[in-house]
């Protein structure tokens, strides 16, 4: 682990499990109405990721690639809360965007939003969204850039970095 940017945590990922695990370990400290975009190639780990927040957050159902219906909501039935689970990499047009309720599920106070491919949606993006960026550096290994542009956010991002690695 290492911080070689104001705001940002860097770290690699030894595994699919071990990506898993981050994830989880992030979703146990998130806030109502947070917002994770995760960016990267294909195959980096965005969806292990997701479903490491999911279970960490505490989401009934695992999290599973929503790529062909483009937002999956899970529930959380301690508080009723939602996790939008949220896979842009099949939107083709700006026309495809108007008709998935992406504002509902982005302005939702009590949930929380996970975004797969954020850059097709960048202006919707609100600044205190954490940004997960993935970088495959070889077969197994992944490294991952955890940052946001807000100080409160990076107090939720501090509390990631205890859980997660002790400091």
């Amino acid at each position: 682990m290492s911080i070689l940017e104001p705001l940002s945590i860097e770290c690699t990922s030894h595994s699919e499990a071990q990506t898993q695990r981050l994830g989880m370990r992030l979703g146990t400290v998130l806030p109502r109405h947070a917002i994770v975009a995760l960016q990267g190639p294909l195959g980096a780990g965005k969806t292990s990721f997701a479903r490491g927040i999911g279970i960490g957050w505490g989401a009934d159902q695992i999290l599973r690639s929503p790529t062909f219906t483009f937002i999956q909501a899970h529930h959380r039935s301690q508080d009723n809360a939602v996790l939008y689970h949220i896979d842009l990499y099949r939107v083709e047009s700006d026309a495809d965007l108007l008709t998935l309720g992406l504002e509902d599920a982005l302005s939702d106070e009590d949930g929380i939003a996970i975004i797969e491919w954020p850059e097709r949606i960048a202006d919707l993006i609100p600044p205190d969204a954490i940004y997960v960026r993935f970088a495959i550096t070889d077969e197994t290994h992944r490294q991952l850039k955890i940052a946001t542009q807000d100080t409160h956010t990076w107090q939720v991002l501090l509390k990631f970095r205890k859980l997660a690695f002790g400091v």
